[in-house]
């Protein structure tokens, strides 16, 4: 303001002033406690989350708008938001390489801020703050393809451990398991949406028989030998008048036993969960689905998104801690759970369109293609054998 009057009189005291005013525009403008240096490269991304970004991310627009104001309150959530929009930014322009790395960067400002916050002051801390920041670190694990190989390094290899989506899922549903009923007495806008459950219509609308279940889990048995034939789409998901009951999609209940068994409570729930997914593909059985023109598809994205949270199911305690059996078994490189999320992601690159699933379209086809290729391998080994 002091350079207004200045400019006014006109003259050298006005040159002077623009200067001025040059000087103080290049200077880094700085906000909230931590005194934390903002650019135009911020809020370019802040911005693009706005108008952009958050039309494309489940749940509605207005609620990522009280996402945005709790951002200013955490700036765990703030780097989180940014680092969604940079990567939203990357797959709108992939020949752009600032955009992954501005990516890159938020997301370690926000990783060691959100662990502070959970670790010291989570009492403290908004319900909604926790929830929009699990959601969001939900779309940027599922951006991340840092576990394929790069195209350019013919030496490496595709590493199926690599890949912690399912790891991260099983992290994020524990936490939240256990830290949401101490901020239960907090209100909170997100919560009453996380009830919704996109599973019921989409089984109502399946309508998938016992004996489809049954031939998906016969042919995805854990018992059966790694081939070839695996890689082949199971059979169509048709439905008859001996609808599966519902609770079979549920997450399984832990037994009576200090330590749940892979096979039944891991891997063999998820070949359920799996058929669901494949049934709305387009040589499946007809069903009332026409991709993102219904209502159904928002349902099937968000069924698709949460999918490593979804197969959560009881814990197993591995050498990396506590995690659900198959997360471990996917961690450990299992062939026949490989071989279901093979099916899965290719699933997602057929169902999901890239404009409006931007977060799932490169992982899926990238691991559609590394799994295949790798569960060749794999079924080769055995022969050889």
């Amino acid at each position: 303001m002091r350079y207004l009057a200045q400019i006014a009189r006109g003259g050298e005291s006005a040159v002077n002033a623009l200067h001025g005013v040059v000087e103080e525009c290049q200077r880094p403008l700085r906000f909230g406690p931590t005194d934390a240096a903002v650019n135009l490269h911020h809020l370019k991304l802040f911005h693009h989350f706005q108008t952009c970004t958050r039309h494309t991310l489940m749940l509605t627009p207005e609620i990522w708008d009280h996402a945005v104001h709790l951002s200013f309150q955490f700036e765990f959530l703030m780097n989180t938001i940014l680092c969604v929009a940079a990567r939203h930014l990357a797959f709108l322009r992939p020949d752009d390489a600032t955009y992954p790395r501005a990516a890159a960067s938020h997301l370690c400002r926000a990783l060691p801020g959100f662990r502070h916050e959970l670790s010291n002051n989570f009492k403290l801390t908004h319900i909604d703050a926790f929830i929009a920041t699990s959601l969001l670190l939900q779309y940027e694990a599922w951006t991340s393809t840092d576990f394929s190989p790069d195209q350019d390094d013919a030496a490496m290899s595709f590493d199926p451990t690599r890949d912690r989506v399912f790891a991260m899922g099983s992290s994020l549903k524990e936490v939240f398991l256990k830290s949401v009923p101490l901020l239960s007495g907090q209100p909170s806008k997100f919560l009453p949406l996380l009830r919704y459950n996109p599973m019921d219509n989409l089984v109502a609308a399946a309508k998938i028989s016992n004996g489809t279940l049954a031939k998906y889990q016969q042919f995805f048995s854990y018992t059966r030998p790694i081939s070839l034939e695996l890689l082949d789409a199971p059979l169509p998901c048709s439905g008859d008048t001996d609808v599966a009951v519902s609770n079979l999609w549920q997450h399984p209940v832990s037994r009576a036993r200090n330590e749940p068994e892979p096979v039944d409570d891991g891997y063999a729930p998820i070949i359920a969960r799996l058929c669901l997914v494949l049934s709305f593909l387009p040589e499946a059985q007809p069903l009332e689905y026409n991709g993102a023109k219904t209502a159904l598809f928002s349902d099937l994205a968000r069924y698709i998104l949460s999918f490593p949270i979804i197969c959560h199911g009881p814990f197993a305690v591995t050498q990396q801690g506590r995690r659900g059996p198959f997360s471990s078994m996917v961690q450990q490189g299992d062939p026949h759970a490989l071989s279901l999320l093979y099916h899965f992601y290719r699933a997602a690159k057929i169902l999901l369109p890239p404009d409006e699933c931007w977060w799932a379209h490169k992982r899926a086809a990238v691991s559609e293609a590394n799994l295949k290729e790798w569960l060749m391998k794999e079924s080769t080994k055995q022969v050889d054998t």
